[in-house]
């Protein structure tokens, strides 16, 4: 049996990857949170560490032009890497035909079937919103991919919706910096509380 092309199975390794690394940066994030937060996003460039990096900038604790320039591209490249992959197993994902483990793992099929009617329906604002909302991202990405839905349409709106999301996510995180100097013993009071 002849594995599968060198491009998908490069951009399935390269996902599986990114996954991994993600994984091993939950436990290692109060030890990268200090002294190498740039390194923490490269390795989970994810919303909640965004959040608590716009709270860091805001502190003066960062630069949040490094931890931008890291995470921006991470987070678009992540995505439409899931678009190709959808794109390159749509027709194993379509049929329900047998994948390689890795891309079963990675591309669940059922759930992909279930974006894809949501896409149907909604079109690129699900794209676009989807980014804004805790979401997972890649799951539209491959099911906009899996679904043929072009490129030229699917890139602006997911990207845009990513810019958007992380100028939320970093302005959340500076407003609750800035509130929290304002009242530090209330909120550490609250949090004990809740």
């Amino acid at each position: 049996m002849k594995g599968p092309p060198f491009p998908r199975q490069a951009l399935l390794w390269l996902a599986g990857v990114r996954i991994l690394l993600g994984i091993v940066a939950i436990p290692l994030a109060p030890f990268l949170y200090k002294e190498h937060f740039l390194v923490l996003v490269l390795l989970r460039p994810t919303k909640e560490v965004l959040l608590a990096a716009g709270f860091l900038a805001r502190r003066g604790e960062i630069n949040l032009l490094e931890i931008l320039i890291a995470a921006v591209p991470l987070m678009l490249l992540g995505v439409w890497q899931f678009y190709y992959l959808g794109r390159m197993y749509s027709s194993e994902i379509r049929s329900g035909k047998d994948m390689p483990n890795l891309a079963k793992r990675l591309l669940p099929q059922e759930k992909i079937k279930k974006m894809q009617k949501v896409l149907k329906k909604k079109g690129n604002r699900v794209v676009f919103l989807g980014r804004l909302a805790a979401f997972p991202s890649a799951l539209i990405g491959a099911a906009a991919g899996a679904s043929n839905v072009r490129s030229r349409k699917f890139f602006p709106a997911d990207g845009v919706g990513a810019l958007l999301s992380i100028a939320e996510v970093v302005g959340a995180g500076y407003i609750l910096g800035e509130t929290y100097d304002k009242s530090k013993p209330w909120i550490t009071l609250a949090g004990v509380a809740v």
